[in-house]
């Protein structure tokens, strides 16, 4: 059975929008979270991943779409979610995307 991308109708009030980076390197790519659903990566101001998200209470379900570094033949990535002041983590669930699990496994910091 394959499982379908998550849509934008299920969201919790608490999840914080807006742009977030992280650390992974010397990388530092810039996340950005819509109200609509939608995810949008981007790396010195190149667009790398366009996905979409949704959210049920303490989880975020993602899936990458398009772009040169998503891996949308993974599927739906699940993750538990917690922010903390500015700082935005993220405990797995299940994801089969290495990838998008390890920058999941960084720490977050909401810049907008």
């Amino acid at each position: 059975m394959t499982e379908q991308p998550p849509t934008p109708n299920t969201f919790a009030a608490a999840f914080p929008n807006g742009l977030f980076t992280y650390t992974a390197g010397e990388a530092s790519p810039v996340v950005e979270f819509d109200r609509q659903g939608g995810v949008t990566v981007t790396l010195e101001g190149e667009v790398i991943v366009i996905g979409a998200y949704k959210v049920n209470g303490d989880v975020l379900e993602t899936v990458d779409e398009e772009g040169p570094y998503s891996n949308p033949e993974f599927g739906v990535g699940k993750y538990k979610w917690n922010l903390a002041g500015k700082i935005l983590t993220f405990s797995l669930i299940e994801d089969e995307s290495k990838p998008r699990s390890r920058s999941f496994a960084l720490p977050w910091v909401k810049i907008e």
